[in-house]
């Protein structure tokens, strides 16, 4: 517990420092274009803050002034401790422009500003001319995918895209440099950058799902039976889940003991669903069917859903965490998934979830697009924004859970429960698959076990027939 505290000590000390020492020595121009009916705005490092208001489309720019490019590298904000010493240091840098587009969650948009004032800070012997959009990490390899020529020079992305971004020669594979680093993280981190033998991104967050609950309204949450049989007045559900997604309805499936792809989801052969093991699946998911305490709650409803009190308890995952502590304030609760008592078993088994990782990647551009020198700067800015301090930046700001191992390992008892009950879960996870099959697992998986959910298929025939058809789309 006292290595936690003082490395988060050490690092909101960075923090301040960065706040302080660009509030005083330069000034940040953010430029964006007037014509999409965005604004301009200046500010003494307010970190892209007025970038909030910039619509997804847009982009703002980031200049340091020639005050700043005289910052001697001793006086980084980053400089030094973990995430300094995995970022190579080629000095302050050599006095080059670099004109480097990032794309990052909505959500992170103001933070990632902020690390490219500090990465800025460290090089500050360079220019740098930074375009930030707003891009879904998990639709990044569509984005990518459609013109790699156009797409950001530095991107994250969740895990089960790797393969697809590969296969059609979208990412730049890690060099020797930053193996390291990657080695330095938790092993579910190492096997999500990978594709074959080699690294391709470079890892920065480990997620998985989890119980989200209302505390002034339900207490024992150690059974999906339990909540489901509570009595708690006034709400509609008890447990809202979104059964339209298969992500969430998966973890029927894993708990009841299906694998997917493989025990270790690699292989694209082992394609094995229509088994006893997915019926014990599809018969529990059938029964919650009749439920009238469970809701199928959509995304984009559930925070109302639990503002309101509409709803008790919810199971999402870290993307959440933010929106749901405003929702709940006080009352906000979390704890691991609870446990299911499939029919005809005597004793619960502990739900099983997905787990995910988020990488940085950087795409595969050719020389006529982006020179080699651009290439490496974008491959450090890569490995800067997912070093182990930037991991610590973002347990503290947005409750992520970090693959790097050490952080990993003090993050059990951290005192953040969010991030506690993840590495609490994570013994309860499955790695989503990386392979490029997965591709054509989603959306076939979701409409039968919501066709499952909602009562249109109710026998073990009829889930036979479905899986197999399942099967063949995955075999492509």
């Amino acid at each position: 517990m006292k290595k936690v505290f003082t490395r988060i000590a050490a690092v909101l000390t960075l923090a301040v420092m960065l706040f302080t020492t660009t509030a005083c020595a330069k000034e940040i121009i953010y430029v964006a274009d007037l014509t999409n009916g965005t604004y301009t705005s200046q500010s003494a490092g307010n970190g892209g803050q007025g970038g909030t208001q910039t619509p997804d489309t847009s982009t703002s720019e980031y200049t340091p002034s020639q005050s700043s490019a005289q910052t001697p590298s001793s006086q980084s904000a980053q400089e030094g401790g973990s995430g300094g010493a995995q970022t190579i240091d080629d000095g302050n840098g050599d006095g080059t422009t670099y004109a480097l587009r990032v794309w990052c969650a909505e959500e992170d948009y103001d933070m990632i500003y902020e690390m490219l004032d500090a990465y800025a800070q460290k090089y500050s012997a360079n220019t740098y001319k930074w375009t930030v959009e707003k891009q879904g990490e998990d639709t990044v390899s569509a984005a990518v995918i459609r013109d790699v020529s156009a797409a950001a020079d530095v991107f994250s992305f969740a895990n089960d895209q790797i393969g697809t971004l590969n296969n059609n020669q979208a990412l730049t594979k890690i060099p020797a440099q930053y193996i390291e680093q990657i080695e330095n993280q938790i092993d579910v981190a190492k096997v999500a950058a990978m594709v074959g033998e080699d690294y391709y991104a470079i890892p920065y967050s480990y997620e998985n799902c989890f119980l989200y609950y209302n505390k002034s309204k339900i207490t024992n949450v150690s059974s999906l039976e339990g909540i489901l049989n509570t009595t708690i007045p006034g709400v509609e559900y008890n447990l809202g889940i979104d059964m339209s997604d298969s992500y969430y309805t998966t973890m029927f499936m894993y708990t009841a003991g299906v694998e997917i792809f493989g025990a270790q989801g690699n292989d694209p052969t082992s394609i094995d669903l229509d088994n006893a093991k997915a019926y014990k699946a599809c018969q529990y998911i059938y029964d919650l069917g009749s439920k009238s305490k469970l809701g199928s709650i959509a995304k984009a409803e559930q925070y109302s859903s639990l503002k309101n009190g509409l709803v008790a308890a919810m199971i999402s995952g870290p993307h959440m965490i933010s929106q749901f502590k405003d929702a709940l304030g006080s009352n906000f609760g979390v704890a691991m998934l609870p446990t299911i008592k499939f029919a005809g078993e005597s004793t619960a088994t502990q739900m099983t979830s997905f787990s995910g990782v988020k990488l940085y990647g950087v795409s595969r551009k050719t020389a006529d697009v982006r020179d080699a020198k651009t290439t490496a700067e974008a491959l450090k800015l890569a490995s800067y924004l997912a070093n182990a301090d930037n991991q610590q930046i973002r347990l503290e700001v947005r409750e992520f859970c970090p693959t790097d191992a050490e952080l990993f390992e003090e993050a059990e008892a951290s005192g953040i429960k969010t991030v506690e009950v993840v590495v609490a879960q994570s013994g309860y996870s499955k790695l989503k698959p990386g392979i490029i099959e997965m591709s054509n697992y989603w959306d076939n998986m979701k409409n039968f076990l919501l066709g499952v959910y909602k009562m249109t298929y109710g026998t073990q025939a009829e889930w036979s027939a479905e899986l197999k058809k399942v099967e063949a789309k995955l075999r492509g």
